[in-house]
């Protein structure tokens, strides 16, 4: 039987944590690595524009909002349609 975690002393709970972590990782892995190749590349794509697009504008050593370009924000529509597309998105029937 395991040993419940509060009985467990800090070093058991460091292990424990560590080992869920670890087990999550795999999980996520695991279930990327079902998408398609396209799936994969348009969620790929749209997480790479949003940290670029992020990064330029909340950090004012950057430029802040103020340098983001039309542009970014092409990309990034089109990255959200390609995502749309490839899930079936619609907010419509999802609320």
């Amino acid at each position: 039987m395991a040993k419940k975690l509060e009985n467990m002393t800090q070093d058991e709970r460091i292990a424990y944590w560590a080992a869920q972590r670890e087990k999550e990782r795999i999980q996520r892995r695991d279930r990327i690595a079902k998408l398609s190749l396209d799936q994969r590349v348009a969620v790929i794509k749209v997480y790479q524009l949003v940290d670029e697009i992020l990064d330029t504008a909340m950090y004012p050593d950057l430029g802040g909002i103020k340098a983001v370009t039309a542009y970014d924000l092409q990309e990034l529509a089109d990255a959200k349609d390609r995502l749309r597309h490839e899930f079936n998105f619609d907010v419509r029937e999802h609320g």
